[in-house]
């Protein structure tokens, strides 16, 4: 299933767009004055002083706009759309690459069909979802349609993205200005790759078939990450000013800066993870049980 983008230009984009050039044309007309003699030099540099006014002009229409929007996502009811996504029944493996902003993502499992259900008030473009498939590999590529001025949008945008559990699962995922809560503890994540820049994230590991890599750059933001007890996992910390809590202190501090749980007899899996960027704070928990 691919839903389309439509490329529809927001209507306020439309009137800074037409403000933009209509002051361009006044701009260019004066200076061509100006060189063939019309138009005198004082006139001419008053004309330019005048610059600011573009400034103020553009303001004023976004103060207008963020007013507006913000008075109707009060008064606007709250629309709830599913989007199903089918995995083909020769799937052996699941990649997902999903890009959002703006508003909470919850992801976990699927009791069912893999589904991503979004709530938002009043209108808002609907996500481009792609598939594909390469051997026994279903490709899935998600993309939130961005909106121009989303301080309004913000307030009333949530998604929520439920995947298969059956499936060996691959996760990427891009974030901005958006808050996240992660349940991983059903899906069999043998890989994940996380980009953000903002907002607080949460994620709840599982207990890997063997083993689970990680990536994550968080910028200017709380992590907070719940792993399994019964698992040996290693934290590569890149960010040596990160402040770090283990509540617990369930976790031993190498001399390279990271962080290793005591090895666990009998354990046949682990989770290795790598975790850079200017993160406020990083929460370090082990879970006493695991969720079923």
């Amino acid at each position: 299933m691919k839903i389309s983008k439509i490329g529809a230009m927001h209507p306020l984009a439309k009137r800074i767009s037409l403000l933009v050039s209509a002051f361009s044309l006044v701009l260019g007309l004066f200076l061509l004055g100006y060189n063939l003699q019309f138009i005198s030099t004082g006139e001419l540099s008053v004309a330019l002083n005048l610059w600011p006014l573009l400034l103020v002009l553009a303001g004023i229409m976004l103060v207008v706009d963020s007013v507006k929007k913000r008075r109707f996502t009060r008064v606007s009811s709250m629309t709830t759309r599913k989007f199903p996504i089918h995995i083909e029944r020769a799937s052996r493996e699941l990649s997902c690459k999903l890009q959002y902003s703006y508003g909470r993502l919850a992801l976990g499992a699927a009791k069912g069909e893999p589904v991503l259900v979004t709530e938002h008030a009043g209108p808002a473009i609907p996500p481009q979802i792609s598939q594909e498939t390469v051997g026994g590999l279903e490709e899935i590529s998600i993309t939130m349609s961005q909106p121009l001025f989303p301080s309004h949008f913000q307030l009333q945008n949530a998604w929520k993205l439920e995947l298969c559990r059956s499936l060996p699962l691959s996760l990427s995922l891009q974030l901005h200005a958006a808050d996240l809560h992660m349940d991983l503890r059903q899906l069999d994540v043998e890989a994940i790759e996380l980009s953000t820049d903002s907002g607080t994230q949460q994620i709840l590991f599982g207990t890997p078939k063997k083993k689970m890599t990680g990536q994550i750059y968080c910028a200017s933001g709380d992590l907070s990450l719940f792993l399994p007890s019964g698992v040996f996992t290693w934290v590569r910390l890149l960010n040596p000013f990160c402040r770090v809590d283990y509540p617990q202190g369930d976790f031993e501090k190498r001399e390279d800066g990271s962080l290793v749980t005591p090895s666990v007899a009998h354990s046949q899996s682990s989770i290795e993870l790598t975790v850079d960027g200017p993160i406020r704070r990083l929460v370090l928990d082990i879970e006493d049980g695991q969720e079923t």
